[in-house]
């Protein structure tokens, strides 16, 4: 831990596995071995919205970690048992050190 990094999240990525009847299952699974890190995280907003007759809510959250170059944005962020779909990344640092991630939670990826 280091800093206001404090939070651990762990950073997922959809994967397919043969179903044995010739189809495929749909599944998140870690990254890689190294999927869980530290994370500064910082509320962005919130909203709430009518689809379809029923009230839906999102809550937009940016995770800071250290620079990967594996993380895209059709992968998700696990924090606090919940799972934000990661909308933008973005390096910062004079050298890349960070990625500042937008990720929503309440939406499908």
């Amino acid at each position: 831990m280091i800093g206001r990094m404090d939070q651990r999240v762990t950073l997922q990525r959809l994967t397919e596995t043969p179903d044995g009847s010739g189809g495929l299952v749909r599944a998140w699974a870690d990254l890689d071995s190294n999927a869980c890190v530290w994370a500064a995280v910082k509320a962005k907003a919130g909203r709430e919205s009518m689809i379809e007759g029923r009230t839906t809510a999102t809550y937009v959250v940016v995770f800071t970690i250290y620079n990967r170059s594996d993380l895209s944005e059709k992968d998700r962020i696990q924090w606090n048992d919940e799972s934000y779909n990661i909308r933008g990344i973005m390096r910062t640092g004079t050298r890349d050190l960070r990625l500042m991630i937008e990720a929503e939670r309440g939406v499908a990826q």
